[in-house]
């Protein structure tokens, strides 16, 4: 028996499917991510990955892969596991994704019977099991958070369809597994106890694997031995390039990073990426180098395969490469020194515009096109304040948001904005926030994207101020404010921030009509010219 796997993002919605205006990806780039590694052993290396499914051209290797939005989704991939009859099925989650990981789960244990090993990854995971003390790595130091899936399982709120559920980095790890379950295939050993016993604590990455055994609970808890990101594989590399965000006009567009972790420099108590939960960023010194590396290998890729459609790319790093004028700066010289036919967006926080302006400049010569930026509200304290929100003494908000639409436009940068109701603002402010955004596209033809979100309470490792939901509902039930919430990124009826009240069909209605008359505003502009 050869290792044969399928890796899939749960869905996070009842019904129906998300619209483009709500900007989610079409690639599970962070599931590529995860599985670059051993996608890499599976071309490269004579271990248990060589023999497996995954020893495939690229365009093969993508079919094994599959990104689902909501339960309308589940027939392809019922079809998905007839096909290949996996005898490991990694799945990652987002908190709302996490009643579809359970189905996704059950539906392969019914499928496959209990030959095939499935293993949950993913934010939620990695927000629900954690270390107290992450210098005392120790079972005893394991924490769960009442959504824990281990503690779900354990304690009967969910049936026991996760054999394996991982916390933290994946890379490594995933290959681990994989390598672990192919020894068992061939010695005949079973049993998720032995099978973990197989997994070797220095296996690099800070990680957590835990399984259930009856009323038990088993870790292996990793020495938290450094990643080397320098050697790994980008995901264009593994995974080719299918995407083409239309701000790019035409362009393929890859999923880049600098790999210098899974969250923000910032710690806005709002956000899932908030340094405190995420632990901020790490291997900053070879960042620039990396992200130059990832962005080379994506043009050789577009190149190679597409070379008539162009080559893009956007940087998924919270802001580009923490936001440190010394590592953009060292990134923009490689960029001048070795130029690559290419242009790319990135994310930044509007006060990082204002004070990097000669970077951003710089960066515009060398193929930035396009910069994202999280709105949130133009009236901070209404919401308790941001981290992010910098230069607060020096202007509002609101005037630093223009003074970057001027950086933005003299340079020739498009922007997109993030929105994000739910913070205990008023219901005046949203419009009157929509409203100023369609005067400035009106005005200044940016922005030219608006991502709507309502915000959502993530377990965040415990820090979630004693809102303890276990998560085992979907969202948003369906109906009408279900069908609403297909236009933003992510949004919630049962899962409102603490001391926030849930979002009304009314107040969310309003604000997706300000949103499809921003949508509206390329024939103003038309008119105006």
């Amino acid at each position: 028996m050869n290792l044969r796997v399928i890796a899939v993002a749960a869905p996070d919605s009842l019904a129906g499917a998300k619209e483009v205006s709500a900007l989610n990806s079409a690639d599970p780039a962070s599931l590529f991510n995860a599985c670059r590694l051993a996608a890499y052993a599976a071309q490269h290396s004579n271990d248990s990955w060589s023999r497996s499914n995954w020893n495939c051209s690229r365009a093969e290797l993508r079919q094994k892969f599959m990104l689902l939005y909501s339960l309308d989704d589940l027939t392809h991939y019922k079809a998905l596991l007839e096909r290949e009859r996996p005898n490991i099925v990694f799945i990652g989650a987002m908190t709302l994704c996490f009643p579809g990981a359970v189905e996704c789960a059950r539906i392969a244990k019914e499928t496959l019977g209990e030959n095939v090993l499935v293993v949950l990854g993913g934010r939620h995971p990695s927000e629900t099991m954690y270390l107290e003390m992450k210098a005392l790595r120790k079972p005893s130091s394991v924490r769960h958070h009442s959504s824990s899936p281990l503690q779900l399982i354990r304690r009967g709120k969910i049936p026991p369809v996760f054999d394996f559920v991982v916390s933290g980095d994946g890379e490594h790890l995933i290959r681990a597994i994989g390598n672990a379950y192919g020894e068992m295939m061939e010695t005949g050993d079973y049993g998720l106890v032995d099978l973990m016993a197989k997994i070797e604590p220095s296996t690099p990455g800070d990680w957590i694997l835990g399984c259930v055994t009856e009323d038990k609970v088993h870790y292996v808890i990793s020495q938290a031995e450094p990643i080397d990101y320098s050697f790994l594989p980008s995901i264009a590399k593994m995974f080719g390039v299918s995407a083409a965000f239309d701000v790019f006009e035409g362009r393929l567009t890859a999923h880049v990073f600098s790999d210098t972790g899974s969250g923000c420099v910032y710690d806005c108590m709002f956000c899932s990426e908030r340094s405190s939960v995420t632990g901020g960023l790490k291997a900053l010194e070879t960042a620039p180098q990396r992200l130059y590396r990832q962005l080379k290998e994506a043009y050789e890729v577009i190149s190679e395969n597409n070379s008539h459609r162009g080559a893009s790319a956007f940087v998924e790093d919270s802001v580009l490469l923490g936001g440190s004028p010394r590592l953009i700066e060292r990134f923009v010289t490689l960029l001048e020194e070795q130029p690559i036919d290419m242009v790319f967006g990135a994310q930044f926080t509007i006060d990082q515009i204002i004070s990097r302006r000669l970077l951003i400049e710089r960066l515009a010569k060398v193929g930035l096109r396009y910069v994202f930026i999280g709105v949130e509200t133009f009236e901070p304290d209404e919401i308790g304040g941001m981290s992010k929100d910098l230069g607060r003494k020096r202007a509002s908000w609101y005037a630093r948001f223009q003074e970057v639409l001027t950086i933005l436009d003299l340079a020739q940068i498009k922007c997109g904005c993030a929105v994000l109701f739910g913070l205990g603002e008023n219901h005046a402010s949203r419009l009157r926030l929509l409203e100023a955004l369609h005067f400035h596209r009106v005005r200044q033809g940016n922005p030219v994207v608006v991502s709507a979100n309502w915000a959502v309470q993530h377990p965040l490792r415990g820090q979630d101020g004693g809102a303890n939901y276990e998560y085992l509902d979907w969202g948003t039930p369906k109906g009408e404010l279900l069908d609403c919430f297909h236009k933003f990124g992510e949004a919630s009826q049962r899962y409102p921030l603490v001391g926030v009240e849930p979002p009304s069909l009314k107040e969310v209605q309003e604000v997706i009509a300000m949103l499809d008359t921003l949508a509206d505003v390329k024939t103003l502009d038309a008119q105006v010219a």
